[in-house]
């Protein structure tokens, strides 16, 4: 390291970077905001991003604001037009099943990865996970509030499988597929009904029957069938005639 190099090294950050990772922290926090809006409160599809307020709420100005909702945009999340501006993206049939094909592959090969793996067994996890998830959907019949958590445990639990494969660079592009499906389905008014949330809970747990008896290639099928009958239930929600 030459002198210069090593004199600034001890100087420490300079303004400039020291701005652009404030910057860079606003528009994660902008992109936060924006994600819970979008999975928590389901804004209708076509309805306009308010950046004013989101902006006001967060005490920022527009511009981290704006970089974050251009992320969103940029991943097909959000969507422009050019007398609304920046839009909540209108799911269409043919990205509902591409998302869906993408997520089939990753799980299921997480799957075969860890069949091949026969030193290891099955984390206890994921067996809590099924137990809770029963919990969870009988609380949601009592009270529909409860329907959150019980999304929440379903995702932990495809997680964890995909965890299972032992590839952290998957598991990252799981987490960006699994936001950009929870997104186009937030908008969605799934029935909270007996036989829809004790269908899920009775296929995740056949998988961990499967997983547990040493059946993986088994486990593999089963996973495989649960994803494409969600898929195919998401795909008739979003068909069905609007009211």
């Amino acid at each position: 390291m030459t002198p210069s190099r090593t004199a600034a090294a001890q100087k420490g950050p300079t303004p400039s970077s020291t701005a652009a990772a404030s910057e860079e922290s606003l528009e994660a926090r902008a992109r936060q905001a924006l994600v819970d809006w979008l999975t928590k409160e389901h804004p209708a599809p076509g309805q306009p991003v308010p950046v004013r307020e989101f902006a006001r709420r967060l005490g920022m100005s527009r511009t981290p604001v704006r970089s974050a909702v251009g992320r969103l945009y940029e991943r097909g999340l959000l969507a422009y037009d050019s007398t609304a501006g920046f839009t909540v993206a209108i799911p269409s049939l043919s990205s509902l099943y591409e998302l869906f094909e993408l997520r089939l592959m990753l799980e299921s090969h997480s799957l075969r990865l860890f069949a091949e793996r026969t030193d290891r067994e099955p984390p206890a996890r994921l067996r809590e996970l099924v137990d809770e998830a029963e919990r969870l959907a009988q609380a949601s019949l009592e009270d529909p509030e409860q329907y959150i958590a019980f999304r929440e445990n379903d995702s932990r639990f495809h997680r964890a499988l995909v965890e299972l494969g032992g590839l952290p660079r998957m598991l990252e592009l799981h987490d960006d597929l699994h936001l950009s499906i929870h997104v186009t389905r937030a908008g969605m008014e799934a029935p909270i009904t007996a036989s829809r949330l004790g269908a899920a809970v009775s296929e995740h747990r056949a998988v961990v029957d499967a997983l547990e008896a040493g059946d993986r290639p088994a486990a593999r099928d089963l996973l495989e069938a649960h994803i494409m009958r969600v898929r195919d239930q998401t795909i008739a929600l979003l068909a069905r005639p609007r009211m």
